[in-house]
């Protein structure tokens, strides 16, 4: 429980000799697993220093032959002010308010910041939040907010910082960057996906008036560009002419391959049917995007379907993590091997690194190839969007690469001649 004490500052009296009567609170802080205690204070009325009993913290009565010193006005509002914060920090202990320097501050400033009543917590609006994205949100989003949900919860149960509508400040921040950077070790993009989840969690929440703090505003992660891997032209031609006498691997290609051909995303691939394909078209609602997409079967697709004419599914099933298994063994021994440089963000600081290039594919890779080659061979922009369900420009531009053969080629052309300036005819 919070107690209010006062003291006198017998060294800031003013010219008439009158001293500060200071009530003091005393905050329990956590910090590193460390307990401490921090004083707040604030001046509330001024005494003579003579005039103030200490023990019983209050104003004496004058002496008989001494002007009136206001003692019973000035006791008063002592004995309100101790039983004011007693009731107001008692409320917000009921209302899962954490206690803090800067809530003590603002209460001594007369500034309350305790929730209405019938307003719900901050872990009980996180849950009607989640459950109004599952009736409008995209399978991906919902489950993306669950996981970033546990992620805050683990935070608040390992550091011991208690969150609430309240306390959601830089503080709160500095903290969380330092957790999610330095304790668990996570990338820096890893922190801006938290930052964009909560921070819709938090406007969701303002927008219903379940709170009024606005300082998640000020929280800043910018999500950093890592390197984009795609196969090239030649590389895709290598990987889908190989002949690979493994039939798992020569499956797994098939799979990938489609993903190139098609931009899909591996959850889109998994649920392709016989069902999906009608006058000579792929009609599919991508889980991610909730968005129809419609991807003409053109001969390179037709040869994969063909493979596989007793399947009721296009393609042959794989789970994530064995897809990206094999097709590394795939462009291995189909001999893409180039060192390719790899771009990562740990604690902000840019790590570049060079890796042999089928390291670095997975089921992502196919959708990246598919963006990249397609942009590469002269379909515009508005085309690939159509194709791949992606409806912000900033997005697809992250994946567009020209390679490095098409860069070649295009310089020779613009440049090859610079050389024979000057030459005589």
């Amino acid at each position: 429980m919070v107690n209010v004490t006062y003291y006198i500052d017998k060294n800031n009296a003013n010219k008439k000799g009158f001293s500060p009567i200071k009530a003091n609170i005393a905050v329990t802080v956590k910090t590193a697993g460390k307990t401490t205690y921090k004083n707040i204070s604030k001046t509330v009325d001024r005494v003579k220093v003579r005039h103030w009993n200490k023990k019983k913290q209050r104003v004496s009565p004058p002496r008989p032959d001494e002007p009136d010193n206001d003692h019973e006005n000035i006791n008063l509002r002592l004995d309100e002010l101790q039983s004011d914060a007693k009731i107001y920090f008692k409320q917000c202990q009921q209302q899962d308010i954490e206690i803090t320097p800067d809530l003590v501050r603002k209460y001594l400033n007369g500034d309350k910041m305790g929730r209405q009543a019938n307003n719900p917590s901050l872990w009980e609006a996180y849950d009607l939040f989640l459950k109004a994205g599952q009736l409008e949100k995209a399978y991906n989003t919902t489950r993306n907010r669950k996981t970033i949900h546990t992620k805050l919860k683990e935070f608040e149960e390992k550091t011991g910082y208690k969150m609430t509508f309240e306390n959601i400040n830089l503080e709160f921040w500095d903290r969380l960057k330092e957790y999610i950077l330095v304790d668990q070790n996570h990338g820096f993009n890893y922190l801006a996906a938290i930052a964009d989840k909560f921070k819709a969690f938090m406007n969701w929440s303002h927008e219903r008036k379940f709170h009024e703090n606005l300082a998640f505003k000020k929280f800043s992660a910018p999500e950093k560009e890592i390197s984009i891997i795609s196969l090239n032209w030649e590389e895709l031609q290598q990987l889908i002419t190989f002949e690979f006498a493994n039939n798992k691997l020569a499956k797994a290609r098939d799979f990938f391959c489609f993903g190139c051909l098609t931009g899909l995303r591996y959850v889109d691939l998994v649920q392709l049917t016989k069902d999906n394909i009608n006058d000579g078209m792929i009609r599919i609602t991508t889980q991610k995007t909730n968005k129809e997409v419609i991807i003409p079967v053109f001969p390179g697709l037709q040869t994969i379907i063909d493979r596989y004419p007793e399947h009721y599914k296009l393609l042959p099933k794989f789970s994530n993590q064995k897809i990206n298994e094999y097709i590394k063994k795939c462009c291995e021994l189909a001999g893409i091997k180039a060192l390719t440089e790899y771009k990562t963000f740990v604690k902000n600081v840019t790590v570049k690194e060079f890796r042999p290039k089928h390291e670095l594919i997975g089921t992502h890779t196919a959708r990246k190839t598919f963006i990249s080659l397609a942009y590469e061979r002269g379909l515009d922009i508005e085309m690939i969007k159509a194709i791949t369900g992606i409806t912000r420009e900033k997005t697809l531009k992250r994946y567009l690469q020209i390679s490095n053969h098409t860069k070649k080629e295009k310089l020779m052309a613009a440049f090859n001649t610079l050389g024979e300036i000057g030459k005589s005819t």
